[in-house]
């Protein structure tokens, strides 16, 4: 049976990479640059579209060298990361749902709305950076041994 592969060349990493300088670059930029918040705004936009395409490219990307026991740890790597992506998600929208201002009274009220915009942007990258992260040390230590 012909397996194709949904992944993508290994030119597309390096792709990514160099975006994720880019975003490093637009972020320092944005701190050290911008004091207007309407610019602001357009700077962080972009450097969150950035951020999310960089390290698409990079997690989707083939390895030099892609065989059996790399496709085994990719598949580890998304299995551990769905677990906790639905851990993390359950545990979050708990924790909005139950109102997290009405737990602590001094907690101010409009702080909620960014804490679930937060993790719209943040949990997504985490989860990327994680399945990244489980993949190349999975590598890693097969090489060791």
């Amino acid at each position: 049976m012909n397996h194709k592969s949904i992944l993508m060349p290994h030119t597309c990493q390096k792709i990514g990479w160099c975006l994720l300088i880019l975003f490093v670059i637009v972020e320092l930029a944005k701190a050290l640059f911008v004091h207007n918040i309407d610019v602001a705004w357009y700077f962080a936009k972009a450097s969150h579209f950035i951020i999310i395409v960089s390290i698409f490219l990079i997690c989707l990307s083939k390895e030099k060298v892609e065989d059996e026991m790399i496709s085994d740890f990719r598949l580890k790597s998304i299995g551990i990361t769905a677990y906790v992506f639905f851990i993390l998600l359950l545990i979050l929208s708990l924790f909005l749902e139950l109102r997290f201002a009405t737990l602590f009274p001094s907690f101010p009220e409009d702080l909620e709305l960014y804490l679930s915009e937060a993790i719209l942007i943040f949990l997504p990258l985490l989860l990327f950076i994680l399945y990244y992260g489980l993949f190349k040390w999975m590598l890693w230590k097969s090489k060791k041994q």
